[in-house]
């Protein structure tokens, strides 16, 4: 029976009889695809509600200028409104996948030629932005390709899409990843940032902005700027050389990443290593240091994912040591005394005060260059926390059945597929034999990586099956596995999925998960 029917005779369950104006105002604040298909399973009802008028206007995904898509959106304001996430992405960006709508797009009045004109193009995208009222998510990437090298053909274009992105409502999360912001006016000329219109974003909780124009002194201000109409900013991912940086205060900031994009000196580090100790909230940090910074004691209390160099796990560890170091690399000073002040008197000496060392809820650790035994002796970190390892160097076998001794709790774990014992000249590979002793001394590990146990077998696949059995019994956790074959859409290696419940075929490969 159709639904207008059903509705007449009073047969449907009662939110399905309210007016059909309602029934889309409540669809449409449901934000997630998952939920919108769990809604259309329930019923063919829910289904003709959601499909295609809501499954396909969620997220927008794509990889090509798709003129007919942004004319259609343009022109149907009521099915835009409902998008909360935009990705523009270059072609050969395949780290997630494609997702736009088809279903309702008129071949014949939005594949209109006139459409593919880029100024027309733009258009369309501005005024399909512009209905977007509950957009949340906007990706805009552009790296690396060949034939344009700059996002838009014009300048006054990329202004009109970041001026209409500027003027949504509900927008949190903002990445600008390429050569972005090129014809932005230097803050001396600037002076208030009013000619560019991404300094007019706010109200971000986060902000990823990779690329040589945000690292220009000449756009440090406005930088600032922009950081203090979010006050709530909560991940943010800049350039290394963002020199106003340690000027900045965003007190709810958890998420830093900050990345090199033309190069800097040493004396950097230390205005970086003020910023991390003005933000004590910060739980995941990516930083590589050019030198050994200098950091206070308790400097970064609820850090939980730290990427960075062996020098940053240093000064973290032991500040005296980073101190000393940059004591040793500055010149020392000779004071100057007024001939008629006699010299001060020696005050006395009193016991310095020891600053207690402050334990880390390390869970994620990727440390460049980092060995094993500098790992076990590290004192900044509580070792009942770290749940991910990646370990690049280890010496003896036995310093790594120290790391699963120190650290049971591991879950995740990648080895290097060499290793330098104190006997030898030059690195040995990690036999199969070995590896199959060490692993199962971390009880709870379930996802290992790296190509050290295809290497142990010189990637033969039949070895590898009989490795792989034998971890099945001994690490009753297991889970995951790297495959030997590499899967060049996602960047990542093809993964070995264990499966207990099967006992025929205890294991299956598949292809990397989605960025």
């Amino acid at each position: 029976m159709p639904h207008f029917s059903m509705k007449q005779t009073g047969t449907l369950p009662a939110i399905f009889r309210l007016p059909d104006e309602i029934l889309e105002e409540i669809v449409a604040e449901l934000d997630q695809h998952k939920d919108l298909v769990a809604f259309a399973l329930a019923s063919r009802i829910c289904a003709a509600l959601v499909i295609p008028h809501h499954t396909e206007y969620r997220i927008l995904r794509v990889r090509y200028s798709m003129p007919s898509m942004w004319a259609h959106l343009a022109r149907r304001a009521d099915l835009a409104r409902n998008v909360r996430e935009v990705h523009i992405c270059e072609r050969h960006n395949y780290s997630s996948p494609d997702h736009f709508p088809n279903t309702l797009v008129d071949k014949r009045i939005d594949a209109h030629i006139d459409n593919a004109d880029e100024g027309v193009r733009i258009r369309n995208i501005c005024q399909a932005l512009s209905h977007m009222h509950r957009l949340k998510v906007f990706t805009w990437s552009w790296k690396d390709v060949a034939v344009q090298q700059r996002p838009t053909t014009h300048p006054s274009y990329e202004n009109a899409v970041l001026t209409a992105i500027s003027k949504l409502p509900k927008l949190e999360r903002l990445s600008l990843s390429g050569k972005f912001g090129m014809h932005a006016l230097p803050s001396n000329v600037d002076t208030n940032s009013l000619t560019y219109p991404l300094w007019k974003v706010a109200n971000l909780t986060s902000l990823c902005m990779n690329g040589e124009s945000w690292a220009k002194l000449a756009n440090s201000k406005h930088l600032c700027r922009l950081l203090a109409r979010s006050p709530n900013l909560e991940y943010l991912e800049v350039p290394l050389e963002f020199h106003h940086l340690a000027e900045c205060r965003l007190p709810k900031l958890k998420k830093l990443k900050l990345s090199m994009q033309a190069g800097a000196t040493m004396g950097i580090d230390n205005s970086r290593a003020r910023f991390l100790e003005n933000h004590p909230s910060i739980e995941e940090l990516s930083w590589f240091p050019i030198g050994m910074p200098y950091l206070s004691p308790d400097c970064l209390p609820n850090l939980k994912t730290l990427h960075t160099n062996r020098q940053f796990i240093v000064a973290l560890n032991d500040p005296e040591k980073a101190s000393s170091s940059i004591t040793s690399l500055t010149p020392p000073s000779t004071p100057v005394t007024a001939a008629h002040c006699p010299a001060p008197a020696p005050a006395p000496l009193l016991p310095a005060a020891a600053t207690p060392q402050i334990l880390r809820p390390i869970e994620s650790l990727d440390v460049y260059s980092l060995d094993a035994q500098t790992l076990v002796e590290l004192k900044c970190l509580n070792r009942t926390s770290l749940r991910k390892l990646k370990l690049h160097s280890f010496g003896n076998m036995d310093t790594l059945r120290e790391v699963a001794e120190y650290f049971p709790n591991i879950e995740w774990l990648s080895l290097p597929s060499h290793h330098l014992p104190t006997d030898s000249v030059h690195p040995i590979s990690l036999s199969k034999e070995k590896l199959l002793d060490i692993l199962p001394h971390f009880p709870n590990l379930q996802v290992f990586r790296g190509d050290s146990l295809w290497a142990s077998v010189t990637f033969d696949k039949q070895s590898m099956h009989e490795i792989i059995m034998a971890l099945v019994q001994s690490c009753p956790r297991l889970r995951e596995l790297d495959h030997c074959d590499y899967f060049e859409k996602h960047a990542a290696y093809k993964r070995v999925a264990i499966k207990r419940e099967d006992a025929e075929k205890p294991y299956s490969v598949m292809r990397p998960r989605h960025r």
